[in-house]
């Protein structure tokens, strides 16, 4: 079975989200960080008007049948949390 699409800022938030854990505990604020990463995307009627629906590729290899994958580029920061109050 294929996982459904997902909105792009589904993908982009739930990528920030996983990298915030990682901060020390709070003592870092994000406010850059540089990811390139690979990603189907198209834009689709979702009923709600046009979205970018996009995610990681679903497969290694690919085939003429495949969407053609593009890349995105990612960028957050990190200062120290009491330099953001």
């Amino acid at each position: 079975m294929i996982a459904a699409r997902r909105p792009l800022e589904d993908m982009l938030g739930e990528i920030a989200g996983s990298l915030l854990p990682q901060l020390g505990d709070g003592q870092l604020r994000p406010v850059s960080l540089n990811i390139a990463l690979p990603m189907e995307a198209q834009v689709a009627n979702t009923g709600d008007g046009l979205r970018v629906i996009a995610d990681v590729p679903r497969a290694h290899t690919r085939t003429d049948f495949d969407l053609p994958v593009g890349r995105i580029a990612i960028s957050l920061a990190v200062i120290a949390a009491e330099d953001a109050a």
